[in-house]
Formats: structure tokens, sequence, C-alpha cells
């Protein structure tokens, strides 16, 4: 029951200095019996990143492993990985993406199960590995709704590093290649992502508050969700803002909500 789910008082919260989501995820790693590295039959309970960690990352590595096994020869990016982490997480504490719970808590069950509805039916647009560059800045992507299931879609992409700060407070972006995400809807509307009142406004009191919606020219992670949506085909936008480093940008897009029809 993902509504058990409580931050530990000892759990470390962000956001950035310039009002990055973090943490990305949580994962159970409260008072977690495992396996130890001291011989092939040591186990014990411990609590902190020292499970939370491997708890996340062992998971990741079997949602790699299921991957190749639908697509053979072929691998995730991380970028991948990352946004199909972020997508299908249970989301815990505000509604949306918060500075406690990052964007929830990993669900590993519903990260394999949009891998494998990706493998059974492609034309559901489940997963989208693609690429911006200075001469293809916008691409769409259509998909169809049933109008009753919920629409969500997750734009990831792994930006360039920033130049180091010798400061610290720095409330400047650290974003390199500002991607953005749209979804417009049958009837033209548009739908932008989640954006963090912090950015902006930089007072303690903000970082608590519910997400809003926006711009977002923080984040390399955007998402997107309509619920319940009207029925209809709807087009995913990716875009960018400025210039892009190396003239290019890979990205990873996940959604759901959508029919194979």
């Amino acid at each position: 029951d993902p509504s058990q789910a409580v931050l530990n008082n000892f759990s470390a919260c962000g956001p950035t200095d310039d009002g990055r989501i973090k943490p990305d995820v949580v994962a159970n790693g409260d008072a977690l019996y495992s396996s130890l590295g001291g011989s092939n039959t040591a186990y014990g309970t411990y609590s902190g990143t020292s499970m939370a960690t491997p708890n996340a990352t062992g998971s990741s590595a079997l949602l790699i492993q299921q991957y190749s096994g639908f697509f053979p020869g072929q691998a995730m990016r991380s970028s991948t990985l990352k946004g199909l982490l972020i997508h299908t997480a249970d989301d815990r504490g505000n509604t949306g993406p918060d500075y406690k719970y990052g964007w929830g808590m990993v669900n590993v069950q519903a990260a394999a199960d949009l891998i494998r509805d990706h493998s059974a039916s492609p034309a559901k647009q489940r997963l989208t590995e693609d690429q911006l560059t200075t001469s293809t800045i916008t691409r769409t992507l259509s998909f169809v709704s049933d109008g009753v299931s919920p629409i969500s879609a997750t734009l990831c992409w792994t930006d360039p590093a920033a130049g180091a700060l010798a400061t610290s407070d720095s409330r400047s972006a650290r974003l390199v290649n500002n991607l953005n995400l749209k979804i417009i809807a049958p009837n033209g509307s548009e739908f932008l992502p989640f954006v963090m009142p912090f950015v902006g406004s930089w007072t303690q009191a903000s970082m608590s508050l519910p997400a809003t919606t926006g711009i977002n020219n923080t984040d390399n992670v955007e998402q997107v969700r309509l619920a319940p949506p009207a029925a209809g085909t709807y087009q995913a936008v990716v875009s960018f803002s400025g210039t892009l480093v190396n003239n290019n940008q890979n990205y990873s897009l996940l959604i759901s909500g959508s029919t194979a029809d």
C-alpha cells in the first residue's frame, strides 16, 4: 500500500540551490533486512542510503535485464531508465513532484509493466527515444486517448555538465540544454509541465508548496498529467529554448494513457 510509505525523519530532502527537484525518487531504506558482504549467508537489518540505494539500483538492474529480454541487442539510454523510474513511481507527499519524495516511490512492477506493454503494443507509443538538433528544433508525437485512462507524459534527458560553481546558494539555473514538453489536446488546449513555486520566489516557505504548472527552465525532467482527458488524438511536443550545446540533445519520452488504435 503506497499510502503507508512515509518519509523517514533522517531522509535528506531537496532542493538544490537553483531549485531542481531532488531527490528524484525515494525507495525503502528503513530497517531493511537484506544481504551483507561478510559471507554468502550473511544478512542484517540496516537503515539509510546503505539500503535505499541498493534497493533502487538492484531494481534498475532488473529492469535493464527485462528490457534486453524483450529487445535483444538493445539497451535503454540512461535517460530512459531514469525517466522510467520517475514516470512509474507512486506519487507521495504533495500531488506531483516535491522536495521530500521527489517524483515518488519506486514502483518496479509498474516500470516492468510499461516495458512489457511497450513490447506488446508499440502503437501505444509508450517509450520513445529521439533527438533534437539545431536543424530539428521540434518533434511531435501523436497518440490516441480512450478518454478514460489518465494521460501522463514524462520527458527526460542527460544534460551536458554545467561549469563548476565556487559559491553556494546560487539561484542561477544549472540547466545547459533547456528542453520543453507540452501536450496539445484535440481541441487545441495546451498543457504544460510541473514547476516548483520555490523557483523565482526563493523563500523557505515555498519549498513545501504543491507544484504548479508552467514553463520549466530548471529541471532536466518534465512531466505533464491530464486526468481524466477527453477522447481523441493528442500531441506530445518536445522542443528547446535557447541554443543546444554540441548542436544536439538526445531525449527519452514516456507516455501512459494511450491506446493502440
